[in-house]
């Protein structure tokens, strides 16, 4: 490893000879030496000063990404001891373990919704990375979720570089889908595996199992025949993939880089729900000139019935309409109705051309408004139809604000163009808030 060296610098730290003699870890109470053993690795193959203070860094980084320590700090002396070699030195890396119980609360962001959450966490405790944590989220707009997860990361394994992960959770999920006047309660557990792999590009890999009872209830008397037929419990064993490739180089406000993610399901491993499922979202961004962004986006989602049975889960369609898909429609309300009331589409699609500009007076504020942006928009998709006969279309402009590097905030303007007759249009401000947005 190395770096350009710095023209202010008194010494080219690169032309001190040096090498690490011994490398020690310590603050380790409860987890095993072995967990640590590869944050030594690349110091013993520094050849001078500059490299054995990269790699210290390096090695700082690295235990901090286990998961076991609250703070790392870093000591470098000169080697001592019958052992010493002329230029050899010893490092130190000194650790402050997690306490072994630990307990948060905040907010957190959903698509469209916010929602109180507290976790509970029992961290390292079986000394190599394994945790096991009790989580609770509750939202007054859709959904409330309990968990019991436990997860083993194997970082320190000769698969560091692919960062695999299992875990196992027990959970209860409860859904409202206030449009349809129906909710879901998931009670069930899940199987985990999280993997990169870097052949070429930096992919994300997820497999999961999951099998559940799901409880299909309604909110109202007043509710069609065509969603009454699917309540009471069901038991539904699904495995899911899921592959992500992102090279943006923001999450919230990219100026360059492309996002591609989808997801697959197939349930009827046993039970008497079976589907198959796959949803796809692509974002380029694009950038031009004067801080402006050209940016594309588009998903689309297809369920499907299997040979094991006629009947879809009314819950696993999809409702298309709302900030987040199709600005300038209610959410959900850019589909098939029974009677008037939106149930969701087998098929959808949306599209998203926008151009993102700074703040006209971003140079004055800079630090605040780099947390703004505008964006003229232009939307299209539909539901039920790959075709653009019948399509949904709106365009406007909109104030985007970022909230911290995760999510964001919209407030648009929007102006419908083409609808259907059973469509609910929102022409004028519509808020919405999320993380994933077209």
């Amino acid at each position: 490893m190395s770096t350009p060296k710095d023209p202010n610098s008194k010494y080219d730290l690169s032309k001190i000879s040096a090498r690490v003699d011994k490398v020690n870890v310590s603050g380790l109470q409860r987890t095993h030496d072995d967990y640590v053993m590869r944050a030594a690795e690349g110091l013993f193959k520094a050849n001078n000063f500059q490299e054995m203070m990269l790699e210290a860094m390096a090695a700082k980084a690295y235990l901090h990404e286990l998961g076991i320590f609250k703070d790392v700090s870093v000591h470098i002396d000169i080697s001592r001891g019958a052992d010493a070699t002329p230029q050899g030195y010893e490092v130190t890396l000194k650790g402050k373990e997690f306490t072994r119980i630990m307990g948060s609360a905040g907010t957190e962001i959903g698509q469209n919704e916010g929602s109180l959450r507290t976790e509970l966490t029992i961290p390292n405790i079986l000394g190599r990375g394994e945790s096991i944590s009790l989580q609770g989220s509750y939202s007054s707009t859709r959904a409330n979720d309990l968990q019991l997860k436990f997860w083993k990361p194997f970082f320190h394994t000769r698969f560091r570089e692919n960062r695999p992960e299992a875990s196992f959770s027990v959970f209860r999920q409860t859904d409202r889908y206030d449009i349809s006047s129906f909710q879901t309660t998931n009670l069930g557990y899940l199987l985990d595996f999280s993997a990169h792999t870097m052949l070429g590009v930096d992919l994300t890999h997820s497999l999961q199992y999951e099998n559940s009872i799901r409880d299909l209830s309604l909110l109202n008397k007043s509710v069609p025949f065509g969603i009454r037929d699917h309540c009471g419990p069901k038991l539904a064993s699904l495995v899911r993939y899921s592959l992500i490739f992102d090279n943006r180089d923001a999450s919230v406000f990219p100026t360059r880089g492309l996002l591609l993610k989808s997801v697959n399901e197939y349930c009827g491993l046993g039970g008497n729900v079976a589907y198959t499922s796959s949803t796809a979202h692509g974002e380029v961004n694009v950038p031009l000139f004067a801080g402006l962004v050209a940016q594309f986006c588009a998903r689309v989602g297809v369920v499907k019935e299997t040979k094991k049975t006629t009947v879809l889960p009314i819950s696993n369609l999809f409702y298309c309409g709302g900030p987040l898909t199709l600005r300038g429609f209610k959410y959900g309300c850019a589909g098939p109705v029974i009677d008037g009331t939106p149930i969701g589409a087998q098929t959808f699609w949306c599209t998203g051309a926008h151009l993102w500009t700074p703040l006209p007076f971003a140079g004055v504020f800079k630090g605040l408004a780099s947390h703004f942006r505008m964006h003229f928009f232009y939307n299209m998709g539909n539901s039920n139809s790959f075709s653009l006969d019948n399509m949904r279309s709106a365009y406007g402009i909109g104030l985007a604000v970022k909230l911290a590097e995760r999510a964001r905030i919209e407030l648009n303007y929007c102006v419908p163009l083409q609808k259907q007759a059973s469509d609910k249009a929102q022409n004028g401000f519509q808020f919405g808030i999320g993380y994933e947005f077209v």
